[in-house]
């Protein structure tokens, strides 16, 4: 298995451990740490924790480059960058180690994605003959012609997954996809006009009018739905577990569905893998860290319903 991942819009993060935060004071931190975000990087991260193959693909600009690219070389991670005009966004994270005050974050201003980066991106996914090519996360920039850059991945082995949101999403829902993840609320925004509808009732819809052949879409801790090709209901309602950090948590999903899914797997076998990956995840500290094996603690209660 191989995998390509296009994250639109990586992140460059610093976290600061301090002991408490005070509106127009001077902090120091008492630790420090730098990592890359980015759902793409978040997936490959997690695919090389399973012995999959991956590469991350990105857009990155600036000094910060360089420091991403340290980053991604010293987790193992393989990944090549297209030009970005401004710089890769920064962002802090704020952690009070004498507080119960959840960890805050602050994101530094999104930059465009180009035309030409974008479809250089797409031809060298397309070059590498992965099993599966993923785009993650928003990407600045977007325009509604860039969908056409992946309209002809049906010709080769190459399956198409999407996580994304807002505009990217609302536009490559029209064309043939492999497989969408998304979460309820993502849902609503492609059917603004059905959202009192159950969730499983709303993707039956969504399975109506767009041509993507697999559906996932997930609901926190409440029940998943899904459906495969060509006619399969699912809910999965996740094992009950004691949350520790929910961060990373559907990146992992998507990671371990796509190191277990081909042509020829089961989906519902995927499905659970999938599924207890994640929830470990959720019940660890960090993105990636739960054990393996075993994993059949975590794994779901998966049913079949009527499409």
């Amino acid at each position: 298995m191989n995998v390509v991942t296009l994250t639109g819009n990586l992140l460059a993060e610093w976290t600061f451990d301090i002991v408490s935060m005070l509106p127009g004071t001077t902090h120091r931190a008492e630790s420090m740490s730098f990592q890359v975000g980015g759902k793409g990087v978040n997936v490959c991260r997690i695919l090389g924790r399973l012995g999959t193959q991956s590469e991350a693909i990105g857009f990155a600009g600036g000094t910060l480059s360089r420091h991403c690219s340290e980053w991604l070389d010293g987790k193992g991670i393989r990944h090549v960058f297209f030009p970005l005009e401004d710089s890769v966004r920064p962002g802090v994270v704020i952690r009070e180690t004498a507080s119960e005050v959840p960890e805050t974050t602050f994101l530094g201003k999104d930059a465009p994605v180009s035309k030409q980066s974008w479809s250089e991106a797409c031809n060298h996914a397309k070059g590498c003959s992965a099993n599966w090519m993923a785009i993650c996360g928003s990407i600045p920039g977007w325009q509604a012609d860039w969908k056409h850059t992946l309209e002809d991945l049906h010709e080769s082995s190459t399956l198409l997954a999407v996580d994304s949101y807002g505009p990217p999403l609302q536009d490559l829902v029209e064309i043939p996809i492999d497989l969408v993840k998304i979460n309820r609320k993502e849902l609503d925004s492609l059917l603004p006009g059905k959202t009192e509808l159950e969730t499983i009732d709303l993707l039956r819809c969504a399975v109506g009018i767009f041509p993507v052949r697999n559906w996932i879409i997930t609901d926190g801790p409440r029940p998943m739905v899904a459906y495969f090709q060509p006619s399969t209901l699912y809910t999965i309602k996740p094992a009950s577990v004691t949350e520790v950090s929910a961060m990373g948590s559907g990146d992992t999903f998507l990671a371990a569905l796509l190191s277990k899914w081909g042509p020829a797997s089961n989906p519902e076998e995927a499905l659970k893998f999938a599924c207890a990956c994640a929830t470990g995840n959720a019940a660890s500290p960090g993105i990636g860290d739960f054990p393996l094996p075993p994993l059949e603690a975590y794994y779901p209660d998966i049913r079949i319903m009527n499409h």
